[in-house]
């Protein structure tokens, strides 16, 4: 997996992150957002040569949508699959999202697993599709 690939499933992951944040406890029983998340420049660390079992890289993306913010991850990278972590910070709240994420995320589920202020308590799944190297949809169901 080369070093574009895995920010780029880093991406994904922070897209999806940034969706579920957007929506929040308060939310309907069922609740559906739709975001953008975009790589921010110079945010985050990558590993030094080919990346191999248990290499680590970091993130930063701007989300915008359904609501907006930045979002900041790390992923390992285990069986050939990314497992991140990703935070989300929103304008009402944030957010906690994981998740084992492929090379090239196509409708790849990602699990809400808390938030704080009016997220405080979200559950749900996020849906992330890679656009491009630097960009990544996010679709979030939200249940409560």
């Amino acid at each position: 997996m080369t070093t574009s690939r895995l920010l780029a499933a880093g991406v994904a992951a922070l897209a999806t992150t940034a969706v579920l944040a957007s929506s929040g406890a308060a939310a309907p029983k069922h609740r559906s957002l739709h975001f953008v998340s975009t790589t921010q420049p110079g945010v985050g660390f990558f590993p030094t040569g080919a990346p191999h079992e248990g290499s680590q890289l970091g993130f930063g993306d701007t989300i915008t949508g359904s609501d907006h913010g930045t979002d900041r991850g790390v992923c390992t990278l285990i069986g050939g699959k990314m497992l991140c972590t990703v935070q989300v910070t929103l304008s009402k709240g944030t957010l906690a999202v994981q998740g084992l994420i492929p090379e090239h995320p196509r409708h790849t589920p990602l699990a809400v697993v808390g938030g704080t202020g009016a997220y405080n308590g979200a559950s749900g799944t996020a849906r992330a599709t890679e656009v491009s190297a630097s960009t990544t949809k996010i679709d979030v169901s939200l249940a409560h």
